[in-house]
This record gives structure tokens, C-alpha cells and sequence, in this order.
């Protein structure tokens, strides 16, 4: 009995399997990719007629049932995924010797150095032309991709200085991709991240504040080229200042030239602006409070 349950699971798999999805897209890559498969031909097998007491029960029924047929269910679902891997990197492998032949000459007509080099020259003699390979890629798939080239390069620096270089080269291409744009700003990014953090470290700066919600949002308020360390000093003033009840007035805290310094009750005021344009003063007072 065990062994007619055992051979009913099976071919129940082979059936549920035949009907799914996945199976009928191996099907198709099989047909439209698979070059040297030959045409199998075997005797005609008499099927055998068995009952099927479990009718109806779906597979992954029938294994919690049966868990005992588990291992035989996974070692048959391996050996169709090898077999399928396998046309595959066949396929894939007849293909790829022609592209290996058509970089090789490539490169040697065109007496480049690296298959970088041969692409890049490559890219340059058409683009004067007005042809241009545009992959046909999702942004989000270009994203990805950038994503992946940018992870590769970072681990791969050992400096600021390197990741610097790799942008310049990029930024200096005569015909720049979508990807590579986008690989730029993303280590332009990281590079600037990098200097803040180092310079915030040193103020001593701890890593739970300076990546904090609260101190990106007060980061945000002042422009790109005011210092890091001047917004930090900044911040720091505003977490731990005392509160006042009588602040007074801010006539009078215009500009640098009418005051030479400010209270902090009179900085407690002070809008995002006037901070900006008073960094100076503010600085020179903070010495005092």
C-alpha cells in the first residue's frame, strides 16, 4: 500500500507540476532558446491504472499527510531544475562565445587596451554618428543596476580620493549613460556623507545624534555651503538652551553690521533666515553664553 501511495504522489506531482505557471515558462524558454536540444523519442509505456483514494487533495496536502514522500518530492523538483539550468547554460554559453569573438575583434581592429577601452572608442565613433545603444530598461531596473555598480565601487575604495576619481571619470565621458548619471550622483552623494560624518566625528558627535530624525530635519533648514559644523554647534544650542520667558525684541537683528552680539534669548527668536544671515554674529556670541 505504501508503495502505491508513494507512486500516486508522484505522479501527481508530475501533473499539478505540468499545470503551473512556472513550468509552462520553462517551456517556453526551453522551445525558444534551447538550440541543441534533440528530438527524444522513446517506446510507448502502458499506463498503469491505479486508484486514486486521495482525489481532490492538493500536493502540498498530500506531503503533510505524507511526510515521509518529502525527500523523494525534493529530489525529483532538483532534478528538474538542473535539467532546466542546464538547456539554459547551454544556450547561454553558444551565445556568448559569438559576443567573446565579437570583443576580441573589436578590440584588436581597433588596437584597444582593455574591452573598456574598445567599448568606449567604440560608443564614440557611432555616437558622432547618432548611434546609441539605449537599453530597454525600466528606470527602476537602471536604479538597480546603478545601485549594484555603486555598492561594487565603495567596497572596493579605499579612500574618498578614489571614489573622487571614479566620479571625475565618469563626469568626463563624452557619451555618459543613464546609469553612469546615475552611479555619479550617488557616489557625489556618499562622498559628501562621508566628509559630514568625519567632520561631525571630530567635533565629537555621536552617531545616534548626527543620523537622528530630529538633527536631519534642522540640517535641512540651512543651505548646502553653510559649514556642517557650524549647523551642529547650532543644533546643540537649540537641544540644551533653557527656556525663557521674556525673550524681548529681535529689532535690531537684521544684519551683522547693526549688532555685535545677541543674547541667547534673542537667538531663541530668530527665524531660519536671520540665523543664515547672522552666522557670524551668532558665532562670535556663543562664545559669551
Amino acid at each position: 500500500m505504501e508503495k502505491e501511495n508513494a507512486k500516486m504522489l508522484i505522479q501527481l506531482f508530475a501533473e499539478e507540476e505540468s499545470e503551473t505557471t512556472d513550468l509552462e515558462e520553462d517551456e517556453v524558454i526551453e522551445a525558444e532558446y534551447d538550440d541543441t536540444a534533440e528530438e527524444e523519442t522513446s517506446d510507448p509505456v502502458e499506463e498503469e491504472t491505479t486508484e486514486e483514494p486521495e482525489k481532490g487533495k492538493s500536493l502540498k496536502e498530500l506531503l503533510k499527510e505524507h511526510p515521509e514522500y518529502q525527500d523523494e518530492m525534493n529530489d525529483i523538483m532538483e532534478s528538474r531544475v538542473n535539467r532546466e539550468r542546464k538547456k539554459l547554460d547551454r544556450h547561454y554559453q553558444k551565445k556568448l562565445s559569438k559576443y567573446e569573438e565579437l570583443a576580441y575583434l573589436t578590440k584588436a581592429g581597433l588596437k584597444a587596451e582593455s574591452d573598456d577601452d574598445a567599448l568606449e572608442k567604440t560608443r564614440d565613433f557611432y555616437g558622432k554618428q547618432g548611434i546609441r545603444y539605449t537599453p530597454n530598461r525600466s528606470a527602476r531596473e537602471e536604479e538597480i543596476l546603478a545601485n549594484a555598480d555603486v555598492e561594487e565601487i565603495l567596497e572596493n575604495a579605499d579612500s574618498i580620493e578614489e571614489i573622487e576619481s571614479e566620479v571625475q571619470r565618469l563626469n568626463n565621458k563624452s557619451n555618459i549613460s543613464n546609469r553612469e548619471k546615475l552611479i555619479a550622483q550617488k557616489l557625489t552623494e556618499e562622498i559628501d556623507n562621508r566628509r559630514r560624518i568625519s567632520e561631525l566625528s571630530k567635533m565629537g558627535a555621536k552617531k545616534e545624534v548626527y543620523n537622528s530624525s530630529e538633527f536631519k530635519a534642522f540640517e535641512k533648514q540651512f543651505t548646502k555651503d553653510t559649514p556642517i559644523a557650524d549647523i551642529y554647534e547650532l543644533y546643540k544650542i537649540k537641544t540644551t538652551k533653557k527656556k525663557v520667558d521674556n525673550p524681548g525684541s529681535l529689532k535690531g537683528v537684521q544684519t551683522k553690521s547693526k549688532k555685535e552680539y545677541i543674547t541667547e534669548a534673542e537667538y531663541d527668536r530668530m527665524t531660519d533666515k536671520e540665523i543664515e544671515e547672522n552666522m557670524d554674529l551668532i558665532r562670535r556670541s556663543m562664545e559669551k553664553w
